[in-house]
């Protein structure tokens, strides 16, 4: 899979880098930055330290490093210009992404100035709030947060308190359909969860496999859960937040259920089981070339279709509301990237630092970094997606019904227990229950040896 790999799952998105940088992210080494952009006078005034766990932890990460530092010049230079308080803005952002807890707990240990944090949804909801890293800052990004899509700020919520401000692409989850074949066989669009199952006849005549899932890869199949807990639970963020707490078992009747209705795609034919033995580019090469009428996953699917299928238009629909579940439908997904205030920062640098954020987020701004990007969607409202179908698609909707990624939020052993338990299912040798239990047992584990919850 390509280079950036969200630690929560693999495969993902693809960032474009130079050789260089691919080198350096591949054996662990930190890719160079210059460390301040000086205004016009640097006698007075702050210096504004913006600390990152990796070295993707940059405004444009996808772009080549020269990019990016003509980029954070220009913004940076201009933020000077109209904060004189501010005399420099330091940006250290170093290493591999996998290494980006070390990093910052390290810096916390030794002391280093650390003012804003530049940092992945995932690392703010999986690791930096819970070791106190950041600050909340729920009533100060107020002034400025109608310049934010407010879906986007649940990335970065934890608690109902707001730790990081969403500058970055968004991402959801979706099935993707070849639209030449379902307009042959008539099946509507987008189809409710009957349409699937009543159009099973035609494509079995038609010699094509429904759906087919890259269950090979056991990191991948979490999204389902998410998926099927939202519609079971009706807040799947609450309930697991809950189950974190303590104050619900993750084998409760709204997680057994969620197993139930993934098991319930695979009983009915419209998940294939055949999706056990396989791996991402055998989902990807069976849906190209026509032996599969869907598959599910997440947009950073979208560069591979947009290379591999030539044969039909492709297009997307949202995970279907399963009948007699008592919750609205819900994607994960989210801001990939954010702002947020070191725990540490003086009280005399806040302002400054909210000010350097809110900066950010103003539109004529935003665009300078996010466009480089070519988003299908944005945290920034102003700052619009790629004019294409699929892409207005997604953001009319399914962006509207995205929650953060639940494994965000869980401990990897949960994450683990949920794939196991899931393969289990969809394989027939597990029950929902037995797969419930499965997880609730993996997190009284990890609390009964004093690994929950986290310690600094």
């Amino acid at each position: 899979m390509p280079v950036f790999v969200p630690a929560s799952r693999l495969p993902s998105k693809p960032r474009r880098c130079s050789v260089s940088s691919l080198l350096a992210l591949a054996l662990g080494l930190s890719v160079a930055l210059p460390l301040s952009v000086p205004g016009a006078a640097q006698a007075e005034g702050v210096t504004l330290k913006v600390f990152g766990g990796s070295s993707l932890d940059v405004l444009a990460p996808r772009e080549k490093p020269e990019v990016q530092t003509k980029i954070r010049e220009q913004i940076v230079s201009g933020f000077l210009k109209a904060h004189p308080d501010v005399s420099a803005v330091e940006w250290d952002a170093q290493g591999p992404q996998s290494g980006s807890l070390q990093r910052m707990m390290t810096a916390k240990l030794s002391g280093q100035e650390m003012d804003l944090v530049a940092c992945s949804a995932f690392w703010v909801n999986g690791a930096y709030v819970r070791r106190g890293l950041l600050r909340p800052i729920t009533e100060e990004v107020k002034p400025f947060a109608a310049n934010v899509d407010p879906a986007s700020f649940g990335a970065f919520t934890i608690n109902g308190k707001i730790y990081g401000v969403p500058i970055s692409s968004l991402s959801t989850s979706t099935l993707f359909y070849n639209v030449e074949l379902f307009k042959k066989l008539g099946i509507p669009t987008p189809p409710s969860y009957d349409d699937l199952k009543a159009a099973l006849p035609k494509l079995k005549e038609a010699g094509v496999i429904p759906l087919l899932h890259q269950g090979a890869n056991a990191v991948m199949w979490p999204m389902w859960y998410f998926e099927t807990v939202s519609q079971s639970s009706g807040d799947p963020v609450g309930l697991t937040q809950k189950q974190l707490d303590g104050k619900e078992p993750f084998d409760d009747a709204a997680s057994v259920e969620a197993f139930r209705l993934i098991k319930q795609w695979v009983d009915d034919g419209i998940l294939s089981k055949d999706s056990l033995s396989v791996d991402m580019e055998g989902m990807r090469a069976a849906f190209a070339s026509g032996k599969s009428a869907m598959y599910y996953g997440g947009t950073w699917e979208v560069p591979s279709l947009k290379e591999n299928v030539k044969d039909f238009t492709w297009g997307v629909f949202p995970f279907p509301k399963m009948p007699g579940t008592p919750g609205a439908p819900k994607h994960g997904g989210g801001a990939d990237n954010g702002m947020c205030l070191s725990a540490n920062i003086p009280e005399e640098k806040v302002k400054p630092a909210l000010d350097f954020i809110a900066y950010l987020t103003k539109p004529e701004i935003a665009k300078i970094y996010l466009d480089a990007d070519k988003p299908i969607a944005t945290s920034i409202k102003g700052v619009d997606g790629v004019d294409e179908p699929y892409a207005k698609d997604l953001r009319a909707n399914t962006f509207p019904d995205t929650v953060k990624f639940l494994d965000w939020i869980w401990p990897s052993e949960v994450t683990t227990a949920v794939a196991s338990g899931i393969a289990g299912v969809v394989g027939g040798t597990t029950t929902p229950e037995e797969a419930a239990k499965s997880v609730q047992a993996a997190f009284k584990t990890l609390v009964d040896d004093g690994n929950w919850p986290p310690k600094d």
